[in-house]
């Protein structure tokens, strides 16, 4: 997976948690546990071997094992071991789940474990003590910069995607998203969407508009916009290179869409940044 597909996973964030908790034990068997949230399970001591669908994965000191909602996992360990864990829920722009539109691994090493720790001890902390000022805004806080260091650790290691044993029958519109996400400048068809789940393409068009209140091309075109407004505020790429990169067409068709999305032409929204970027605030003659 490129680096430009996880531009679509931004704001607004919403975290929820559930639990925080470290629990520490001298040997460990748990047997299909299923829960209404992400498990996210940070292994600070221990070799742990995970199940789930019936694929097994090992996780060691400094991994988090990451357990989806409503599917059942087990976990077991003949020797002793602490874990750091939560169950959590966190949602993007679009309400997506990022760890599921993006097939995160099951376990993914932290690339800095002494930051995971310490921060999760701060987030630990303000779980447990209700009396402290802006609580909300600390849990998100730390749960963010949690996620932050889940999600550049599974890129590290080369983005591998978890298999279809960790997949509910819920899944195939995540997957789709997914694959659009990767795929913003193919030129994409009803027909194209809809053989990717296997589903006719009415029946799909009504179901993900029922779901996500807009249809799947709509998505796709507003994925390609967003896109395209990135493009237009951090590089220096041409109408026409910006217009391929993300499937519109040409830079006449990108100008079109663009306005009538954001109300603005694309040069004349790059302009706006630009100027905006250019001024210091502090500089002389303030």
């Amino acid at each position: 997976m490129s680096t430009k597909s996880m531009d679509w996973a931004q704001g607004p964030w919403t975290v929820q948690l559930h639990t925080v908790n470290s629990t520490s034990y001298k040997s460990l068997q748990i047997e299909n546990r299923i829960f209404p949230h992400w498990i996210i399970s940070y292994v600070k001591e221990g070799v742990i071997s995970t199940e789930s669908g019936g694929e097994t994965h090992a996780a060691r000191p400094g991994d988090v094992m990451l357990h989806p909602p409503h599917l059942p996992f087990s976990e077991s360990s003949d020797s002793s071991g602490t874990h750091y864990w939560m169950q959590a829920s966190l949602l993007c722009s679009h309400h997506f789940d990022p760890l599921q539109l993006y097939r995160v691994s099951p376990v993914v090493s932290i690339g800095d474990p002494l930051r995971y720790e310490s921060v999760f001890r701060k987030l630990m902390l303000t779980w447990e003590d209700r009396r402290f000022s802006f609580r909300d805004l600390k849990l998100t806080s730390g749960m963010l910069q949690l996620t932050e260091m889940i999600l550049s650790g599974w890129e590290k290691a080369g983005s591998p995607e978890r298999s279809e044993a960790y997949d509910l029958v819920g899944d195939r519109f995540v997957r789709l998203i997914g694959q659009m996400s990767l795929r913003l400048q193919e030129k994409l068809t009803r027909e194209d969407l809809a053989s990717l789940v296997r589903l006719n393409t009415n029946y799909l068009d009504r179901a993900f508009q029922q779901k996500y209140g807009l249809t799947p091309m709509a998505m796709l075109r507003e994925m390609r916009l967003k896109r395209s407004k990135l493009l237009l505020e951090q590089t220096e790429d041409t109408l026409e290179s910006i217009a391929a990169q993300c499937g519109l067409t040409d830079a006449s068709y990108l100008c079109k869409q663009f306005k009538r999305r954001y109300g603005t032409l694309p040069g004349e929204f790059k302009e706006t940044v630009r100027k905006s970027q250019a001024v210091d605030l502090y500089g002389s003659g303030q």
